[in-house]
């Protein structure tokens, strides 16, 4: 059965039939014999491989310039849409990523996880530890935020008045000259709590309003700081949560809202501590497993940093901090949760 068109009858010359028949008339029209069709793949440089399968099907062939085998269809290589991506530089191997990222003084610590997914990587030049994407490393070369913050701090050096005058504004003061960097911690007096901050906040903070007394304002991270990453479990939520502090209330926090700690992982820099929980939650969410908590549930913030006790075991994600720290055994006080 068909119901043609009277249109296509008169005008196209299609028959009767606006199905089976047409596709066959179709067909006859872009079919090719073998020696047709590679012809036409030798003359875009691809040497066949096997018989000519036919119009829309995948067909193996060399690239006559790389050598590389690639399947390709006989409409995309004689509509110019067939060359070849290893030719072009689009081609990426676990290897060869590898190998773009130390050139850029970058040493990946896990396997290649594709191109825009953050990548564990320690600079070769100054030691820190971060998570650069190949993509971006392979368009702008190095990438550090540790690196980049020094050329920062170049770029936004103060003249003493101005650092001194930046500090007192947030009720700090100076203890000792400006280290001469909005990067360096400046050890400065609290006026409010006369609290002594060594080492104190950098200008960097400061000047973006992020800065301040952690013991008046317990808020905010420093990443030149000390900090730590931390594992939770909350038995009535089932869930599992991590992050990163470089304050003991934090942990605190977390226990008055009937948290209990599973284990911690000091960091001479809060930075570093940064990279590895970015690590951990692309991993989790890697596995398919979604945020167990809302942010009405978490008093004190932090419910992206969640799944739940059903589909992860708090003990596999010590395993795998542990694992990128080198075998490193985590620092858990006592009457944490085993």
């Amino acid at each position: 059965m068909s119901a043609p068109r009277y249109n296509d009858v008169v005008n196209k010359g299609t028959g009767v039939c606006n199905k089976t028949c047409r596709s066959l008339k179709i067909a006859g029209k872009l079919t090719r014999d073998g020696a047709q069709a590679c012809a036409v793949m030798l003359t875009w440089g691809w040497e066949p491989l096997e018989d000519y399968p036919g119009a829309g099907k995948p067909w193996p062939a060399r690239c006559i310039h790389c050598g590389a085998i690639k399947p390709k269809k006989l409409s995309h290589v004689q509509n110019g849409r067939g060359g070849c991506t290893n030719c072009a530089g689009r081609d990426v191997t676990g290897e060869s990523a590898r190998e773009l990222m130390i050139g850029a003084d970058l040493e990946p610590l896990i396997g290649y996880p594709g191109s825009l997914q953050p990548w564990l990587c320690r600079c070769s030049r100054c030691g820190h530890i971060g998570t650069p994407t190949y993509a971006k490393v392979r368009a702008r070369g190095h990438q550090c935020w540790s690196c980049r913050s020094e050329k920062i701090a170049d770029a936004l050096r103060l003249e003493d008045e101005v650092a001194i005058a930046s500090m007192l504004e947030k009720a700090l003061e100076p203890l000792v000259p400006y280290p001469g960097s909005t990067e360096r911690p400046w050890k400065a007096r609290c006026a409010a709590c006369e609290t002594v901050l060594d080492p104190g906040p950098t200008l960097h903070n400061i000047r973006g309003q992020q800065g301040g007394c952690p013991t008046c304002a317990a808020r905010g991270i420093n990443p030149a700081r000390p900090g730590y990453l931390y594992l939770v479990v909350h038995n009535g939520y089932q869930a599992l949560k991590w992050g990163i502090a470089n304050i003991e209330q934090r942990i605190t926090q977390h226990l008055s809202q009937g948290w209990q700690l599973v284990a911690r992982w000091n960091f001479d820099l809060t930075g570093d501590a940064w990279a590895f929980e970015r690590q951990v939650k692309t991993w989790v969410r890697a596995q398919g497993i979604p945020r167990a908590l809302t942010a009405d549930q978490m008093k004190y913030g932090g419910h992206t940093e969640t799944a739940s006790l059903a589909d992860i075991n708090p003990e596999l994600v010590c395993q795998y901090v542990e694992s990128l720290m080198g075998g490193t055994s985590p620092q858990s006080p006592p009457g944490a949760r085993p």
